[in-house]
């Protein structure tokens, strides 16, 4: 929860180095036990506040900005306390060992060591847990993330940790820090923290208020490596307008989050949905980019950034008055569009307006996502958006629960009635803690060890199909978009069903052959079609993302010609 900073010394040396015992919290053995109260970890205060380091473990994933890692850091350091980062992914460079990891901590000597972890990534957390645990045991480790809120119960029984964030800790980790720093044993009972006891048993305590994103410090953007990360990922830099999101999608941590702070901590469901002051978000914005001139594309990265149509389409007059002439990318929902946020988006230089539609099964999307919008809706969003010349995304979902062929086969139909600016795909997984986990459950889908296999949700499926339908999912992982390109008609349609009925025809010994070729086949088909300018999509950027060849040949820039990112299966 990127990058350290260089050198051992801290900051401030000049003055005495004070050691206060961390409350009796206790300290694991390599064993795991608990040991006794006597053997308390302990923390080192200078004048300068704490020094807290960040662990970000972002194996064979998308290379990326962590809000959540950047809100803290900031908050922390308006209290004078110090932060690190090591982020880890393979796309940032290579990837330290588990004990240059324990000597990265080491140098940046810290006084806590803070992951945030997604659910693919906790095994990865905690290998590494437990071998910082090994080399410094007197060291302790915190842990928040999505993962903390949905499995609190796993990450308890791993008694590991000494302290469990749950749910926002924007207020609440500072005050853990405060408090440690002071030597106080109320750091025990802070709201939004387990907090290990010496006899291994956790004290829950109540979850806090939602943060106010009024009052909040500014985050902390230069704790990540921005200058690789906007390499690595052309200029685009991520934005949160808002939090919150008021739909209960059954495969979204949005759902458990909201239902958790009403139940646990007494707050109303409508306080998840708020946003930050527009003011804010155009500062933000202005300073990154005098700072940082590479950035080409904002990307508001909300869940929902036309929820509140007054709210949106105000934003959008400060952006364009503000001077701000980035092209920037948003995430809209079919039934929080309409015109007058369509027209907004047009006179600004918005780039890209992402809807999710997951399936093009009507019954499956109500019945077992939660997405109560029918095809009509979606295809009337769509069309104020071509109406305006907005580019749109659409993002699907295939391998859901009690998905037919049929079913996959209705999502392609769907994207090829609605047409969009370009398209992207995931494979179902079922994120523990959520509702579409316990319908997995309920229903033996899950197959337990190709689950646990997995640490993305791009390359394959954990759920138990018959090997059609599994053998399908594979295919569609890489050739969704011919199947699209094969149902228009287009001079190049007959060219893609060519190839769908190629592939369709390969056994699964077959498929294994040639599939690794594809991404290749892809590109060379693409490159030909480019040049006599007929229309049609291919992969770009990366293996789930494809994109229609009138955007490709209008990009600016190299990016769309280089290979498309994969991932490991």
């Amino acid at each position: 929860m990127s990058r350290p900073h260089s050198g051992g010394s801290r900051h401030g040396a000049k003055h005495p180095t004070r050691r206060k015992a961390l409350p009796a919290t206790g300290t694991p053995s390599a064993s795991g036990s608990a040991e006794p109260v006597d053997r308390q970890v302990s923390v080192r205060r200078t004048s300068a506040g704490l020094r807290v380091l960040f662990v970000y473990p972002n194996l064979n994933a998308e290379e990326g900005f962590n809000h959540g890692i950047a809100a803290l850091s900031g908050c922390l350091q308006a209290r004078g306390h110090q932060t690190g980062l090591i982020n880890l992914n393979e796309a940032l460079g290579r990837v330290p060992s588990d004990e240059e990891v324990v000597q990265q901590i080491r140098r940046f000597n810290p006084d806590l060591v803070a992951f945030s972890v997604m659910t693919q990534q906790y095994a990865y957390a905690v290998r590494l847990a437990r071998a910082i645990q090994r080399a410094m045991p007197a060291l302790p480790l915190a842990i928040g993330g999505v993962h903390t809120m949905m499995c609190t119960q796993q990450v308890k029984n791993e008694r590991l940790w000494h302290f469990i964030g749950i749910g926002e800790c924007d207020e609440a980790l500072p005050k853990l820090v405060d408090r440690l720093a002071a030597g106080d044993h109320a750091a025990l009972d802070v709201p939004n923290f387990s907090v290990r006891l010496p006899d291994g048993r956790y004290k829950d305590n109540p979850l806090g208020r939602y943060p106010s994103l009024d009052t909040l410090p500014e985050k902390h953007y230069a704790i990540f490596d921005l200058q690789t990360l906007l390499a690595r990922k052309n200029g685009w830099q991520s934005i949160l307008t808002s939090r919150g999101c008021p739909y209960r999608c059954s495969y979204c941590f949005n759902r458990e989050m909201c239902d958790r702070y009403y139940h646990k901590g007494g707050q109303p469901r409508k306080d998840y949905l708020r946003h930050y002051p527009a003011d804010t978000v155009i500062r933000q914005i202005q300073r990154l980019r005098d700072e940082h001139p590479e950035i080409t594309t904002i990307i508001f990265d909300d869940d929902l950034f036309t929820l509140d149509q007054e709210y949106c389409i105000d934003l959008l007059k400060r952006y364009k008055q503000a001077g701000i002439d980035l092209p920037f990318v948003i995430n809209a929902h079919v039934q929080r569009f309409n015109e007058a946020i369509a027209q907004a988006l047009a006179e600004t230089p918005c780039r890209i307006v992402k809807f999710g539609l997951e399936s093009g099964s009507d019954r499956l999307r109500r019945a077992v996502l939660d997405r109560h919008m029918s095809n009509e809706k979606i295809a009337r969003a769509f069309d104020l958006c071509h109406k305006h010349g907005l580019h749109t995304s659409a993002f699907v979902m295939f391998g859901l629960p009690y998905e037919t062929p049929q079913m996959m086969h209705e999502t392609i139909e769907l994207c090829a009635r609605i047409r969009p600016g370009r398209m992207r795909w995931a494979i179902f997984f079922p994120f523990p803690g959520t509702k579409s986990y316990t319908i997995c459950q309920l229903g033996n889908l899950i197959d337990y060890r190709r689950m646990r296999a997995l640490d993305n949700y791009f390359v394959a499926s954990c759920l138990r199909f018959d090997p059609a339908t599994d053998l399908l999912i594979r295919k569609l992982q890489r050739t969704f978009h011919w199947r699209v390109n094969a149902l228009l008609d287009q001079p190049a349609s007959a060219e893609y069903r060519r190839l769908v009925d190629e592939v369709d025809a390969m056994d699964a010994d077959q498929w294994d052959h040639h599939s690794a070729a594809i991404l290749q086949r892809d590109r060379q088909l693409s490159d030909g079609l480019l040049q006599q300018r007929l229309r049609h999509y291919s992969i770009r950027y990366t293996e789930v993302m494809a994109v229609d060849s009138d955007y490709v040949l209008a990009e600016q820039g190299q990016d769309k010609h280089k290979a498309a990112r994969t991932w490991r299966a």
